[in-house]
């Protein structure tokens, strides 16, 4: 696997970052607006992530394309394994950082998820009661 690839996968990682974090504080902001029983800002904010959410389904069409594209299959299950939380597979820093962002991102996606399901359990008990 050349570094052209690894450097690829890295800019799509680090967008998929930038991305996570947008959508981290949407969903902080959404909880609170449902905190405070702010229906219109709690709409606003539903319709804000929907921004994020298409770019991060775009970066990782990227990614599966270009995991796709490569002709070195033992290169691709390579950056496959990386992208999907693997130790690097190969020397030197491109690797590490690649490996180091997917770490990142995989945390912050944790976080959004369990944001989503905290206020998805607030929304249900309210609508219960």
């Amino acid at each position: 696997m050349d570094e052209k690839t690894v450097m690829d996968a890295l800019v799509q990682m680090k967008r998929t970052g930038n991305l996570l974090n947008e959508l981290w504080d949407l969903t902080q902001q959404l909880g609170q607006a449902i905190d405070r029983n702010d229906q219109v800002s709690a709409q606003m904010l539903i319709a804000m992530r929907e921004e994020p959410l298409g770019k991060l389904h775009e970066a990782d069409r990227i990614l599966r394309e270009q995991l796709a594209d490569m002709p070195d299959r033992e290169g691709a299950a390579q950056l496959a394994a990386m992208l999907n939380g693997a130790a690097p597979s190969q020397e030197g820093d491109l690797p590490k950082m690649l490996c180091e962002q997917v770490n990142q991102n995989k945390r912050r996606l944790e976080q959004v998820v369990a944001m989503n399901q905290r206020i998805n359990q607030k929304v249900a008990g309210s609508a219960q009661q």
